[in-house]
């Protein structure tokens, strides 16, 4: 099985970046790197004017860094590796509490619950982060000593990605089982102040304090995206959270004694899994360490980790990472594939030139045409609740839709051709198709085009 889930991670990777999101991070990368405050960050866009607070940025440096040296390629072998640490880190923390026999199974249906956040994102590293988290924290209801490296790990985390106030909330829930598991004083007053000390740390990143109002903002924008919206639990994605979790609710059953802290934090996986659809891969990634001890106890004691056990699984992953480096300059050097007619007619237009475009396509049209001014993209924290609400009525052809796209000044727009924003555009405005494929459409406004804005941003008309 070690095999398996190795080779499809190196499959999953070993293609091209097809993930729109990846570029808007890349693109943020290289603003960081040439310029970008971190606590008063710029805009790639006149039409994003939040003032936001960047939460992930380390790993957007980090990969515009490896585009900078390696290439596309080197993006997505980093997408590896990061999947392949991922896959250490599950196995691990379940292996510290069950037979590899138990561990791997568990492992692999996690992965496979995770499926639908695996690409070349910051949040793979948060999946990541979170196993680690609950491994460290069962480790101390099992021997009362605190990890107190798990500072300055939420540290990193809170540079690395948005989702580190899960560790706040997986200590704060192990605090608390450990009062109701009869834990010394000692030790749940410990555990509290280590969960504060991993909140203050998060305040003191190189953004500083200003990284919890950005959590704050989360909640408010989660009806604009579709991976924020409640899961699909039809799904195999949430089939696999189920089938792992209905397998821990029988190995605790069976085995009748369970720790208050056990059962809260299988709570709390399972509120997260039932959240939303992004959250599902992080209620694995909580449940699967959880999921060890129970399953463990159907079969028996647990042996510890050998010298030969280290060296098969830490051998293994190496190798798939050699594999991978290998395919990736055939399979991922290729951006997305777009028609022959894209790159002339899109590069050919003036600095600054506003472009009303499909929302989704954004983050890799900023990638691949940094001059271009565009209404929307997928970095959501960069605009403001009515900005979301503009581009949400351009989808949905809200009524005013043509009001607010006069006043964007926009007259070129890249659109796919079977959305409905496109034909309104034809059939109802009057644009014109000047380029057309199965997959983009380039339209225009029609000469008579009245706009109380210029078509190009910086321009008096």
């Amino acid at each position: 099985m070690l095999v398996a889930i190795l080779v499809s991670l190196v499959l999953n990777t070993a293609k091209p970046l097809t993930n729109t999101d990846t570029y808007f991070h890349l693109r943020f990368g290289h603003e960081f790197l040439h310029g970008w405050s971190l606590r008063h960050p710029g805009s790639v866009s006149t039409f994003a004017t939040n003032d936001w607070v960047p939460t992930q940025w380390l790993s957007e440096i980090a990969m515009a860094k490896t585009e900078d040296w390696l290439g596309l390629a080197g993006v997505a072998w980093l997408s590896g590796l990061l999947e392949v640490l991922l896959f250490l880190a599950v196995y691990a923390a379940v292996r510290g509490r069950a037979e590899p026999l138990v561990a791997m199974p568990v492992t692999g249906v996690a992965l496979y619950a995770m499926q639908n956040g695996l690409s070349m994102r910051p949040q793979v590293a948060s999946y990541l982060f979170t196993a680690v988290v609950v491994a460290a924290w069962l480790r101390t209801l099992e021997d009362r000593r605190m990890r107190w490296w798990l500072v300055p790990l939420v540290w990193l985390w809170a540079m690395v990605h948005g989702m580190w106030p899960v560790a706040l909330m997986i200590g704060a829930v192990a605090t608390v089982g450990s009062a109701l598991d009869r834990a010394p004083r000692g030790v749940v007053l410990r555990s509290a102040a280590t969960t504060a000390a991993c909140a203050i740390a998060a305040a003191v990143t190189p953004v500083g304090p200003s990284l919890y109002g950005a959590v704050l903002q989360v909640g408010s924008r989660t009806a604009y995206f579709a991976e924020w919206q409640p899961p699909d639990w039809v799904s195999w994605q949430s089939g696999g959270f189920a089938v792992l979790l209905a397998a821990t609710l029988v190995g605790l059953w069976v085995r009748g004694h369970n720790p208050w802290t056990e059962t809260l934090l299988i709570v709390v996986a399972g509120v997260f899994a039932a959240y939303s659809e992004r959250t599902v891969a992080v209620a694995a990634a909580m449940l699967a360490p959880l999921a060890g001890a129970p399953l463990q106890a159907l079969a028996g004691r647990c042996t510890a980790v050998s010298r030969l056990e280290r060296r098969v699984v830490v051998g293994a992953a190496a190798l798939a990472l050699v594999a991978l480096a290998v395919a990736v300059p055939r399979t991922s050097a290729d951006p997305l594939a777009q028609p022959a007619w894209a790159d002339p007619a899109l590069g050919s237009l003036p600095t600054g030139t506003k472009v009303l475009n499909d929302w989704a396509l954004g983050g890799y049209l900023m990638w691949r045409y940094p001059r271009l001014d565009l209404v929307m993209h997928g970095y959501g924290d960069t605009f403001t609740t009515p900005e979301l609400d503009r581009n949400n009525g351009f989808l949905l052809l809200s009524p005013g839709w043509e009001q607010d796209l006069r006043a964007t000044g926009a007259r070129v727009a890249v659109l796919r051709p079977w959305s409905r924003l496109a034909y309104a555009l034809v059939a109802d405005e009057g644009w014109t198709i000047v380029h057309t494929s199965d997959s983009l459409q380039l339209l225009r406004a029609p000469r008579g085009w009245r706009s109380p804005a210029p078509p190009v941003a910086g321009s008096a008309g």
